[in-house]
């Protein structure tokens, strides 16, 4: 292996030298210094990898025949790295060389990969180097990476395996140059990263999942609320429908707290979440807004038809006995809640929505509490 190890090394530099005198021509005809490096490796490589050429430049015959040895034991490591390396020529978009380790990465041979056109295997792409942007259209980025404009290619690729089946591979390729410097492809590796794609994931809806939802109820939160309504209010803009909300507010719960204690408020809260949502649909939205606010969202519900739902809920919280968890006696409490709604043309934005529910739940609490106000108009009970 050392002797092997000293043949190519000899190689190397005895081509490589001839690569650097190319590459100052290329240099200073083309003005493009850190290229022309890469141009002058890439010339060393292809007269190593040449057969003519080891047996044109090799002192004897043992060279060729050692070289020869070599190339297998590169193949064989080759064969077992979990990286399928490649050549990629610009000109057809196909490969000009696969390593075998493409079989298992994509099902497909390395003879069959080289009639394969490269773009017909990939669903999405998303460069690294563009803050992982989804890429439209390879036309200009290709326009880039023939000019040798680019001289990294990072990548993340959906691909398509011979079977159908579809997952993540990352790409990092260079530049790859004939002995005129002109760039006619792209040497690189592809790796399989499913497994960090879904992690990735994984988090990514986790911390959503985080920055939407109540901590105490599981509900949606605040902000999760007025991004669903602004949902419907567009959607209504499309579909010529309506939809109403309701803030839902328990009365007197700071004297519950001041009873009680603050874990048998949290409780309540928790248990009032239950309340509620036995009295909506799977489509409604059903938010806790802060403190002992809550807020719900109707679509294709007129105003009359979300006043009903809020009597409905005051009814049967109303009646409802709530747990202290103790032997103490179970908590009785009610709400109050302001209904506003919007349809087809009406221009709504979700703040004015917002504001004219409040404005209707601040009505119900200053008028008596335990009572749903649809509008200045009270329902006493």
């Amino acid at each position: 292996m050392l002797f092997l190890g000293k043949v190519l090394v000899e190689l190397f530099f005895y081509h490589f030298s001839k690569g650097i005198t190319q590459m100052k021509r290329f240099s200073s005809k083309h003005k493009r210094p850190g290229k022309a490096a890469a141009f002058a490796i890439d010339l060393c490589h292809k007269k190593l990898t040449t057969k003519n050429n080891l047996e044109k430049n090799t002192p004897t015959e043992g060279y060729s025949v050692k070289i020869q040895k070599l190339e297998e034991e590169l193949n064989l490591l080759t064969s077992y790295s979990s990286d399928t390396v490649y050549r990629l020529r610009y000109d057809t978009m196909k490969y000009d060389y696969v390593s075998p380790a493409v079989t298992r990465l994509l099902g497909f041979s390395p003879e069959e990969m080289k009639k394969v056109h490269f773009r017909s295997l990939l669903v999405e792409t998303k460069l690294v180097t563009d803050g992982m942007r989804t890429v439209e259209s390879f036309d200009e980025l290709e326009a880039k990476r023939r000019a040798g404009d680019v001289s990294k290619w990072q990548a993340d690729y959906l691909m398509r395996t011979k079977d159908g089946r579809k997952f993540w591979v990352s790409d990092v390729s260079y530049p790859w140059f004939d002995e005129s410097g002109n760039v006619i492809g792209s040497v690189g590796s592809l790796r399989d990263i499913t497994d960090r794609v879904e992690a990735e994931n994984a988090i990514r809806e986790e911390m959503e999942k985080l920055a939407n939802t109540d901590s105490l109820t599981n509900l949606a939160n605040r902000r999760k609320f007025f991004s669903e309504m602004d949902l419907e209010l567009r959607r209504i803009n499309r579909s010529e429908s309506e939809v109403a909300i309701l803030l839902l507010d328990i009365d007197h719960f700071k004297k519950i707290n001041d009873t009680y204690g603050h874990d048998v408020g949290d409780r309540l809260l928790i248990e009032m979440s239950d309340v509620i949502k036995s009295c909506l649909r799977d489509t409604d939205t059903l938010a806790r807004l802060g403190g002992e606010e809550f807020g719900v969202i109707l679509p294709d519900t007129p105003a009359q038809g979300a006043f009903w739902v809020g009597e409905r809920m005051r009814t049967k919280i109303m009646n409802h006995d709530f747990s202290t968890g103790s032997d103490k006696s179970p908590v009785k409490c009610s709400i109050s809640v302001g209904v506003a709604s919007a349809a087809y043309g009406d221009k709504a934005d979700s703040s004015e929505l917002f504001k004219t529910a409040d404005t209707r739940l601040y009505i119900a609490k200053n008028t008596g509490r335990n009572q749903v106000s649809i509008d200045e108009i009270i329902q006493t009970h």
